[in-house]
């Protein structure tokens, strides 16, 4: 995985799952990987999130992926004073990241050049599902 395998347009379908196998939400939208200076992507999604209760409402979000040697720095972008959110190991492309008592785990699966899949486990005290997002060009 590269930082030029990203650049541009991609649809997401996204399921956020119960630890009983449930659903707790479905989004749907967009997402798009922007270059910046040095090795370095701006990353934005705009997604309806559906809830469990049917409710609606639109969600977005920035990150910045910085591209080293052997890993990448996600950042969030804009909130949080861009605070670095986790560290993704290119080679086993997984990541951990702690924040506040919630621990999230993230793996990402290349299917190919114009389809990868993303799955963060998140538990915390208050916390305890999977986040399944499909990315399509």
């Amino acid at each position: 995985m590269n930082r030029k395998d990203l650049i541009g347009k991609w649809k997401i379908n996204r399921m956020v799952i119960h630890p009983d196998g449930f659903p707790k939400g479905r989004m749907r939208g967009a997402g798009q990987f922007d270059p910046q200076e040095g090795n370095q992507l701006l990353y934005q999604e705009q997604l309806w999130h559906e809830t469990e209760n049917k409710d609606l409402f639109f969600a977005r979000k920035f990150y910045r992926y910085h591209f080293l040697d052997t890993s990448i720095d996600i950042y969030f972008y804009q909130e949080e004073s861009n605070r670095l959110f986790m560290t993704l190991n290119k080679a086993e492309r997984k990541g951990c990241a702690t924040c506040q008592s919630d621990r999230y785990s993230l793996l990402w699966d290349w299917v190919s050049r114009n389809h990868f899949l993303m799955r963060y486990q998140t538990i915390g005290p208050k916390k305890n599902y999977m986040i399944k997002s499909e990315f399509l060009r």
